[in-house]
């Protein structure tokens, strides 16, 4: 008896042991940058393949889920635009009924534009931005927002292109900052979405629109 009941907790141990030792440990939550994000920490990405992946299509470009496997979609925009190829890679997020403006996105702070990794925007060749006339040369940037009010946005470019959320966000690292109003539409987007319109950039989410002015810079 005593044999076997030695024999059991061995098993026993053997058990909980091949347990843990499969068992991913993971640091999750919620945090408040803009309160558009899922997770602390990045989520893998799993690449999916692009001919199942397309959400959208426009005249001058497509829109392909690269990540589906989390709460906001990861999504990547490729087009071109005077003159440049475009890609605009950037979370997803969903209304869910919350209040957006001034609420989800408060007025006046840098926000990450969309969910977990900041927006990354890439161009070819260099282009001027907003009414201002901004120039940004070819490269990949971090794309944020500032909007002071639901009608008066501040579109910014900076240099560090990879970055998770607004927490790392330096203005000294700032390309370019651009000025734009926006506008309210019928048709309400549930998911944040950019597209390309035939002189810029739009960013939609519930009934807003952001668009910026886009124009081909000669590189200097």
């Amino acid at each position: 008896m005593r044999k076997q009941l030695t024999q059991l907790l061995v098993l026993a141990g053997l058990l909980i042991f091949s347990v843990s030792c499969n068992t991913t440990q993971t640091d999750g939550g919620t945090v408040t940058d803009a309160g558009t994000e899922d997770t602390v920490a990045p989520e893998p990405e799993t690449v999916l393949p692009q001919t199942s992946g397309v959400a959208m299509q426009g005249d001058n470009y497509e829109i392909v889920v690269i990540n589906d496997s989390i709460k906001s979609p990861r999504k990547e925009l490729r087009g071109s635009l005077a003159g440049a190829d475009i890609t605009i890679n950037y979370g997803s997020p969903a209304v869910n009924g919350r209040e957006l403006y001034g609420g989800l996105v408060p007025y006046g702070k840098v926000w990450r534009t969309g969910a977990n990794e900041a927006v990354r925007i890439t161009t070819s060749a260099p282009l001027k931005f907003g009414k201002e006339g901004k120039t940004v040369p070819a490269g990949s940037y971090g794309l944020f927002t500032i909007p002071a009010d639901r009608d008066n946005w501040t579109i910014i470019f900076n240099k560090e292109a990879d970055q998770w959320g607004a927490y790392d966000y330096s203005e000294a690292a700032d390309v370019a900052r651009v000025t734009t109003t926006s506008r309210t539409e019928d048709d309400f987007s549930e998911r944040m979405d950019f597209t390309l319109s035939d002189d810029g950039v739009e960013l939609h989410w519930g009934d807003l629109v952001i668009p910026v002015q886009v124009m081909a810079a000669t590189s200097e």
